[in-house]
């Protein structure tokens, strides 16, 4: 028996797309140049071969310990620093009135989901107001020891966001656990989500495996630029406009009355809507 594959899912970058970057906060209320720590020392590793996820969790951990300008850092205390985060205009109204708008549409019985897939920090995501509007959140991760982190226990590239949106395609939750899962083969009739059911809303140019992604198989893109930095829109334009990465670029507000807010809900209806048709159509 094939899955209904009747579930939206909505998908989004966090740091710059949900909230302003969380972990050059963290750094800032730490007294951490943040200039020095991603222009000069992630990029310095970088041009050495370095992964930029790996570089810039491995500088955090260079900061942490008695007498560092991190301390003694913790997995609870990052959850607490997530917990006085704000974010953008409409968020978190945005995922009670998607929830209500899929609810009117009784035919084809749709629900909607909504995940995190960031290369920021999972602990800082999971302590935020937000984090219980999700269905999943995947970030990178540190283990710890004597209650201070020690290690680096996940790290989430830009090319390895695109595996959890195949985790979400094929219905697994327990990513984590079941790393090979993923590559298991399912056909594409019994997959839990199909990418065409997909929404995911991302900032720039390490969302773009993801923007491929669901361009590849129907499903849809937004992406968001700061419209306080100069320099923003002109990227977002030669970066994702132009090379058709993207459907739109527009400021991260999700108000009902802001255009990205406008577009994603008129997104979700118009799947909601494709579903009614396609239900109706297999029951005539």
């Amino acid at each position: 028996m094939h899955a209904p594959q009747n579930v939206i899912a909505v998908i989004f970058d966090f740091d710059d797309t949900l909230t302003d970057e969380s972990t050059s906060k963290l750094l800032e209320v730490h007294g951490i140049d943040t200039d020095e720590f991603w222009r000069k020392k992630v990029d310095k590793l970088i041009k050495l071969g370095w992964d930029p996820s790996l570089a810039y969790l491995k500088l955090m951990l260079d900061n942490v310990g008695e007498g560092k300008p991190l301390g003694k850092l913790s997995n609870n205390k990052l959850a607490e620093f997530g917990a006085g985060l704000g974010f953008y205009q409409g968020i978190p109204d945005l995922f009670n009135d998607l929830h209500a708008l899929v609810a009117n549409h009784h035919i084809s019985r749709p629900s909607i989901e909504f995940y995190i897939v960031s290369s920021g920090l999972e602990a800082v995501i999971r302590g935020s107001s937000i984090a219980q509007y999700f269905d999943g959140i995947w970030g990178c991760r540190f283990d710890e020891q004597d209650g201070c982190i020690s290690s680096i226990m996940n790290a989430v590239s830009f090319t390895e966001k695109t595996k959890f949106l195949y985790a979400i395609n094929k219905g697994i939750s327990e990513l984590r656990l079941k790393p090979y899962s993923v590559n298991e083969f399912v056909d594409e009739g019994k997959r839990r989500i199909p990418f065409h059911n997909m929404i995911y809303i991302g900032d720039g140019f390490t969302d773009v495996p993801c923007f491929s992604l669901l361009n590849r198989f129907n499903g849809t893109s937004f992406g968001v630029f700061d419209p306080r930095k100069s320099d923003s829109p002109k990227k977002a334009w030669e970066k994702l406009i132009a090379p058709k990465r993207v459907s739109t670029m527009n400021s991260p507000r999700y108000g009902g009355d802001d255009d990205l807010g406008a577009l994603l809900r008129a997104a979700v209806a118009n799947i909601c809507v494709r579903m009614e048709v396609q239900s109706q159509t297999a029951f005539s």
